[in-house]
């Protein structure tokens, strides 16, 4: 079997090939169709791409294959019946020399076939290589505290915003409020109740004591 890249290559190399073993022959291509080519001369050969017949190839992550089977006719019609059966037994003897022919050719109607073999390969686009990600995860801790007023009375159901998030806390009936946070890391937070408010930092682990000017 042979291997090539392109049908129209294997084609033209076979109709050069013919050429050479029977020189004083009009060689052509033909279409798929039986007796589409109408002869030129008195001595013409036509070399048709008969059947085809496909396979799919493997395939892997990076690329896909085919596999094709070509089987060509090569068409004899010659106006002398004698010199036409013999350059069919000269066409015979040269593929038998051949060894992308096979070990047997068999021809009838005045036409001799052979199979060749077309491969492709198609490389498949490459993904994106994905960036690794590195993610810190910090230790989480607590922040808890208490907004009260100034006599100490708590305050409840004031509102403790995180500063450059989406956090809001609420407050208890004991003014207290309690939050997870990056353990160590301070925060600002906007404390807001009754229209007033204090901008405050809290930390874990101390008692954040968040004391508003109420009006009396």
């Amino acid at each position: 079997m042979a291997s090539t890249h392109d049908a129209a290559d294997v084609t033209g190399s076979l109709v050069d090939w013919v050429r050479g073993i029977l020189p004083d022959a009009a060689v052509q291509a033909a279409s798929q169709a039986p007796g589409s080519a109408k002869p030129k001369t008195d001595r013409d050969v036509t070399v048709r791409l008969a059947r085809i017949e496909g396979v799919r190839g493997p395939r892997s992550n990076d690329a896909v294959s085919g596999r094709l089977e070509l089987e060509y006719a090569f068409d004899v019609q010659y106006a002398d019946a004698l010199a036409g059966h013999q350059a069919l037994a000269d066409l015979a003897f040269a593929m038998l020399e051949r060894e992308d022919f096979g070990d047997v050719v068999r021809g009838e109607s005045g036409a001799l076939s052979a199979t060749f073999v077309l491969q492709r390969r198609r490389d498949l686009p490459r993904a994106k290589p994905v960036r690794e990600a590195v993610i810190n995860l910090l230790p989480q801790g607590r922040i808890a505290g208490f907004v009260r007023a100034e006599n100490g009375f708590p305050i409840a159901r004031a509102k403790v915003q995180v500063r450059n998030s989406d956090r809001l806390i609420v407050t208890g009936n004991d003014g207290g409020f309690a939050f997870a946070a990056p353990a160590g890391l301070a925060v600002t937070a906007t404390v807001t109740a009754k229209g007033k408010t204090a901008d405050v930092e809290l930390k874990p682990g101390d008692s954040n004591l968040v004391t508003l000017a109420m009006e009396s």
